[in-house]
C-alpha cells in the first residue's frame, strides 16, 4: 500500500476545479455631506465698540472637533465677518452643539 498527501484545500484537483479567487468589494465611498450630523457652533464676539454678541455656524462633520474647525474657516471667511460688521470673533472659546 502507498501513502500519498491529500491534496491542500487550495490545490486544484483532477476531479475538482481551481479554487475561486475571493470577491472585491467596492471602496468604500465617503458620507455625502446631507448624511453628516449637523452641527450648531456658536462663537463669542466683540465689536469694535466693546459690544458683546455671538455667532452661530450651521456645519456638516463627522465630529464635534471637525464642527468646530469647518466653522473657525467659515468665520474668517469674507461673508462672516461682512455679517458681524467687523466685530472680533473668538474661535477658540467656540462650543458645539449637535443638531437633532
Amino acid at each position: 500500500m502507498t501513502l500519498t498527501a491529500a491534496p491542500t484545500p487550495t490545490s486544484p484537483t483532477p476531479t475538482s476545479p481551481a479554487p475561486e479567487a475571493p470577491a472585491l468589494l467596492p471602496a468604500p465611498r465617503p458620507l455625502s455631506a446631507a448624511a453628516l450630523p449637523l452641527w450648531l457652533v456658536t462663537m463669542p464676539t466683540t465689536s469694535p465698540t466693546g459690544a458683546r454678541g455671538e455667532q452661530t455656524f450651521a456645519v456638516r462633520a463627522p465630529s464635534y472637533a471637525e464642527a468646530l474647525g469647518a466653522a473657525a474657516a467659515t468665520a474668517h471667511a469674507r461673508p462672516a465677518l461682512r455679517h458681524r460688521r467687523g466685530a472680533h470673533i473668538d474661535t477658540a472659546a467656540a462650543r458645539a452643539t449637535l443638531h437633532r
